[in-house]
């Protein structure tokens, strides 16, 4: 079955884009401004908090980084407006990465300024390993003047990560995200074998709570939830301390589970026009899901 989503997914941009819509529309808030607002207020209802993310990476001209720019302060003035509880997430080849790292690092300065008078956090997301030297030199730079509305991403199938992880604590406050990382990167720098990369995942967490890191234990892996559960009531645990984080739309019951047993939970919430590249490339790297699009096409998109 692994064989045949894989195969699956390598034919995803073939497919009628109405379908790939279908089997998307789950996790993705929408196009619009008022998709996401909309969705945040109905994942606050649940007792969650959000992130909510504009689709767009790998930015290449001046125009379309100031509309990202644009879009997020509106965003953010909604956001404030409504008293809802969300942080923002973006990406540095959003901002300019591939363009001039200087001004990419200068609009996300710019960005959390904005966030700070709207009383908002700013998470800096870890892309590819390109770019992860300077999406931590960014966050070292701006916590110092930002404490309270920066956190950034550290990615648990990286061999550096645990290292990293160790050198962020010399710095001050630190407040991280633990994934397990979605991109496909060279075995030389990452771990490609799941118990290895769980067993990286918990000594990175253990780290980050031994140093008194502010976490964000993002996973859908049973697995690690459980474990962490357990680590929570090790090291005594406040709400304050920890917060566990989810993508919009995977695994609502693990979700209503963590929720239930009354810890802290964030939900990632993506929306913009950029949904169908954003799609094929979450589908890609996750091909149990692409199995879906060919149930669709079979049932009419149902």
């Amino acid at each position: 079955m692994k064989l045949f989503n894989s195969l699956i997914a390598n034919t995803l941009p073939y497919v009628p884009k109405s379908l790939v819509g279908v089997v998307s529309k789950r996790y993705l808030a929408g196009e619009y401004i008022e998709d996401a607002i909309a969705t945040v207020k109905m994942l606050n209802s649940e007792g969650a908090v959000c992130t909510v993310d504009l689709l767009g990476e790998f930015v290449t001209s001046e125009s379309e980084i100031q509309k990202t720019i644009d879009v997020y302060k509106k965003t953010m003035t909604k956001i404030s407006e409504e008293n809802l509880s969300s942080s923002i997430s973006l990406k540095p080849t959003s901002f300019g990465a591939l363009i001039d790292r200087k001004e990419c690092a200068s609009n996300i300065r710019d960005m959390i300024v904005f966030a700070k008078e709207k009383n908002i956090s700013v998470t800096i997301d870890m892309e590819d390993h390109p770019y992860t030297d300077f999406t931590l030199e960014i966050y070292n730079q701006l916590r110092k003047e930002f404490p309270d509305h920066i956190r950034t991403v550290v990615q648990a199938y990286l061999k550096r990560t645990l290292d990293d992880v160790q050198k962020l604590a010399v710095e001050g406050k630190c407040c991280l995200r633990l994934c397990k990382g979605i991109y496909n990167e060279p075995a030389d720098i990452a771990y490609k074998d799941r118990n290895k990369i769980n067993e990286n995942y918990l000594q990175i967490l253990r780290l980050m709570l031994h140093k008194g890191y502010y976490p964000g234990i993002a996973t859908h892996d049973d697995y690690l939830v459980y474990k962490a559960f357990k680590i929570i009531e090790e090291f005594s645990l406040t709400k304050e301390d920890y917060e566990f984080q989810m993508l919009l739309g995977v695994r609502s019951e693990l979700r209503k589970e963590i929720l239930a047993k009354g810890h802290p939970l964030r939900i990632y919430i993506p929306f913009g026009e950029r949904w169908y590249e954003y799609s094929l490339r979450r589908l890609k790297e996750n091909p149990n899901i692409a199995g879906h699009i060919v149930k669709g096409f079979f049932t009419f998109g149902r």
